[in-house]
């Protein structure tokens, strides 16, 4: 690994509908992962040039200039209650994207990127709110545990969410009237709570699904003429937003029903996925305003 490198054409797993994880080693060894699709680069640490900047908390490492953009470095090992280790042990940052967010994390090294099924993906942010998943990697010829840590929980302690009531004051100009139903697929529960603040506060009726597998049965049960919109996240067990688009899009019963994505991938591959399966919109997950702005263009007052 040279230099910066990108990884937007590098896999194409949200082709196949497998979750590729880039599986890395925080400063003490412990072995974490990262959905491919939030990667936009790998990048050698001593090569770029880190600023320290004043911040509440030590999670904030300090602010990178990475393709010539500002991007904000957190320290993961300080985020899960590690030890951080001196800022020059971290060999290598990976830069993503997250609602819009640049970010970059401090880690050790990189060990792999595997493909996993959701099968495979044990959802695990019940006993753990800082954890999505859980599952078993290769390291040296051995099964070793790999935890996917949750990014919405992340930026939610780190005050990236906008959840407030000051917010959907701000954005939620009037109440809906509609007497259809919106289904949402969403299986972290920063986004959940997210989506039910806003779906009360416009007078929505909704129902929420842990998982797209759920949604699904859901919507076979029901008249499809009574749902006025879907809003699904992609990264969830089971069923995952790609297979819950695919389902409702190219079946001819549900194919009108408008769907929007809620989605911290905001990745152009993703999006160029998703929209190369017909869906109606995307916005980056927890973003109120462009939640309100979707649901206007398409619930009747």
């Amino acid at each position: 690994m040279s230099g910066i490198n990108s990884v937007e054409q590098m896999t194409q797993g949200h082709l196949r509908n497998v979750q590729q994880l880039a599986v890395f080693y925080t400063g003490h060894n412990n072995i974490y992962a990262i959905n491919i699709a939030k990667v936009k680069a790998f990048v050698i640490a001593e090569e770029v040039t880190i600023n320290d900047t004043p911040a509440d908390s030590d999670v904030v490492a300090g602010i990178a200039t990475i393709r010539g953009e500002p991007v904000t470095l957190i320290n993961l090992d300080a985020w899960l209650g590690i030890p951080k280790l001196k800022q020059e042990e971290y060999k290598l940052i990976i830069y993503c994207e997250f609602n819009h967010k640049k970010v970059g994390f401090l880690i050790k090294d990189m060990l792999d990127i595997v493909e996993k099924t959701t099968d495979e993906l044990r959802h695990t942010e019940e006993t753990n709110s800082k954890v999505t998943y859980t599952t078993y990697v290769k390291v040296h010829e051995k099964d070793e545990l790999c935890t996917v840590f949750n990014a919405e929980q992340l930026l939610q302690d780190l005050g990236w969410v906008e959840d407030g009531e000051d917010t959907l004051n701000k954005y939620v100009e009037s109440k809906f009237n509609t007497n259809k139903i919106v289904l949402a697929a969403e299986d972290s529960g920063v986004a959940r709570e997210v989506l039910t603040k806003f779906f009360k506060k416009a007078g929505i009726n909704y129902e929420i699904y842990n998982n797209g597998a759920l949604l699904l049965d859901r919507l076979e049960e029901i008249d499809p003429s009574s749902v006025a919109l879907i809003i699904t996240d992609i990264e969830m067990p089971e069923t995952d937003g790609f297979q819950v688009a695919s389902f409702v899009k190219q079946n001819s019963k549900y194919s009108e029903i408008p769907i929007i994505v809620n989605s911290s991938m905001t990745t152009d591959a993703v999006k160029n996925k998703m929209n190369s399966i017909g869906v109606d919109g995307f916005i980056g997950k927890t973003d109120i305003q462009a939640l309100y702005e979707a649901a206007k263009k398409h619930l009747a007052y």
